[in-house]
């Protein structure tokens, strides 16, 4: 059963229509997620669910439980935000436990079975389990900015609500912060069994925490799932640019071959052909001369080593090219290689690759590579059309 639902929301500020019929639900006990792009209305959308905002249309149900034209205190739900927003004259245990001195009802709360248990101890509890003993006579200024943020989260479970929606809570994280409070939330959020609502942009806090994303795009809830399954296979050319699948190309098919599980893709650059062609697995609905286009993940193209005969696996899509630049990220070696030098006919391919192993095989830029594109890594889009004025 489906634990919180948004059905048909709308919102609109200064006659701008923000969110148009968005609607989605999610299940008790998981993290989901929404992702898009700043300015999308993701936290328009987190304000509205909590009560900080009222819809201009719309209903949201919690647990059943049309709560859509309640006051915020009445929803049994906690917000954490992008700033911790600690009271500064509030030591840390005194910070926690302001939620939980304003709910009466706290003998309903799971995190302390014993009934008896003083607000101290529901707070002490808390605080071992988030990793943050001993900051309790502390106040917000004497504390970093992760601590800061684990208190924040602290206050949110401490009250026991029916979901914990969070916006944006590691934008104001060093890599190595949000790193940590990352794991700290799935770790709790299992332990707990606690739903939660994330908004973000960083598709890395999609990747190590959601069980479910929903894409906001122009207002509408463009694509939902999986997230592995919409970054390797996204439905649509916005949805691949959103996902960050840089390796993005035009095409026409060549041919489809269903009984040998096989479609044959032209590139198409700047607008001409090319001879240049991939092949991937058959995939349906598509057809013969239809123009498309194809996505591969930068992670999923393998650039060859000279001294090793290919498997079975890298024997396919062969192409050589020239490392054109080679850039050391947080954790990988980001590379652009292209196919030529001449501008209309040049093909430009990213990969992505560990260190190690760029280090391994002696690569560095202007080294001509021959690289493979997997098969079952090439996933093709439909491309839309205008027809009368409107896209289809």
């Amino acid at each position: 059963m489906d634990f919180l639902e948004v059905k048909n929301i709308n919102k609109s500020f200064k006659n701008k229509k923000i969110l148009k019929d968005v609607s989605f639900s999610i299940k008790k006990g998981e993290i989901s997620s929404i992702f898009g792009y700043s300015g999308e209305g993701k936290s328009t959308v987190l304000s509205i669910i909590c009560g900080l905002l009222k819809q201009d249309s719309g209903d949201v149900f919690l647990n059943g439980k049309n709560i859509g034209k309640m006051e915020p205190y009445e929803r049994s739900i906690s917000l954490v935000m992008d700033e911790p927003l600690l009271f500064p004259n509030m030591n840390i245990m005194e910070n926690i436990a302001f939620g939980l001195k304003l709910n009466k009802n706290k003998a309903k709360l799971s995190l302390h079975k014993q009934n008896k248990k003083s607000v101290k101890d529901i707070v002490l509890n808390i605080m071992d389990i988030l990793g943050i003993s001993g900051l309790e006579n502390r106040f917000p200024n004497e504390i970093s900015m992760g601590q800061s943020q684990r208190i924040s989260l602290a206050r949110a479970i401490v009250t026991n609500p029916d979901i914990i929606l969070m916006d944006e809570p590691f934008s104001n994280l060093d890599i190595i912060s949000k790193t940590k409070v990352r794991s700290l939330i799935k770790k709790i959020q299992k332990e707990l069994k606690i739903t939660i609502l994330l908004v973000t942009h960083d598709i890395e806090d999609i990747m190590n925490l959601s069980d479910t994303m929903f894409i906001l795009n122009k207002g509408y809830i463009q694509e939902f799932g999986n997230p592995e399954d919409i970054i390797k296979k996204p439905s649509s050319w916005d949805t691949a640019c959103l996902m960050g699948t840089d390796n993005i190309f035009e095409g026409k098919i060549m041919s489809v071959d269903k009984k040998n599980n096989k479609i044959t893709i032209y590139f198409k650059n700047n607008g001409s052909d090319n001879d240049w062609y991939i092949e991937c697995y058959y995939q349906p609905e598509f057809e013969e001369n239809e123009d498309v286009y194809f996505v591969i993940r930068p992670e999923d193209i393998i650039i060859l080593r000279e001294d090793r005969m290919p498997s079975n696996a890298v024997k396919e899509n062969h192409f050589k090219g020239k490392i054109t630049s080679a850039v050391f990220t947080s954790r990988m070696m980001e590379i652009l290689i292209s196919t030529s030098e001449n501008q209309l006919g040049n093909i430009q391919f990213k990969v992505l690759m560990p260190f190690h192993a760029y280090e391994i095989m002696k690569l560095s830029a202007g080294k001509t590579v021959s690289i493979s594109l997997k098969k079952s890594a090439i996933h093709i889009i439909k491309k839309k059309q205008h027809v009368n004025g409107k896209l289809q």
